[in-house]
């Protein structure tokens, strides 16, 4: 095997482990919101303190600090769903996943390449909205697309 086609299969397994890493990621952000949103279902109404949290979770604190301050409902859920400037943001890490499934194009299945556009523009239509009312739906459909595509991964990748 010559350097180059090293080089190539390195590039492509890379790319193939960063576009699963951000989908995980995106997964696991809709998870942390949906939980903590029903958690505030059982709280007192004019009890806010439990947003805060979420966002330490994720190791974002100065960044959210910086842009939101106040760590309300809405600018917590804003930041961890949509803020393109918190790489850690659903929207953050599909488009990720997405420039990385681009790159290898050619190696992943069309399946997956659907999958993963069906999942960037279910993001962009809700990002273009108020925060979404039904943020548990949200959280919902952003986890089973994110299942969908490590279904499809798993079912239409070669495995050598």
């Amino acid at each position: 095997m010559t350097s180059t086609s090293k080089h190539l299969l390195s590039r492509v397994a890379d790319a193939v482990y960063w576009m699963g890493r951000y989908i995980e990621r995106a997964e696991n952000v809709a998870r942390f919101i949906d939980v903590n949103h029903n958690l505030m279902l059982d709280l007192p109404g004019d009890y806010a303190g439990q947003w805060q949290p979420i966002v330490d979770t994720t190791g974002d604190r100065a960044l959210f600090q910086q842009r939101y301050g106040e760590a309300t409902r809405e600018n917590v859920v804003r930041f961890l769903s949509f803020d393109l400037e918190n790489p850690n943001s659903i929207y953050s890490c599909v488009m990720a996943a997405r420039e990385n499934a681009r790159s290898v194009r050619e190696t992943i299945s069309s399946e997956m390449w659907q999958q993963i556009n069906s999942l960037y523009l279910l993001i962009t239509s809700e990002i273009r909205k108020p925060l979404p009312e039904a943020v548990p739906e949200f959280c919902h459909q952003v986890r089973m697309a994110c299942h969908l595509f490590q279904g499809l991964t798993e079912g239409t990748m070669s495995h050598n």
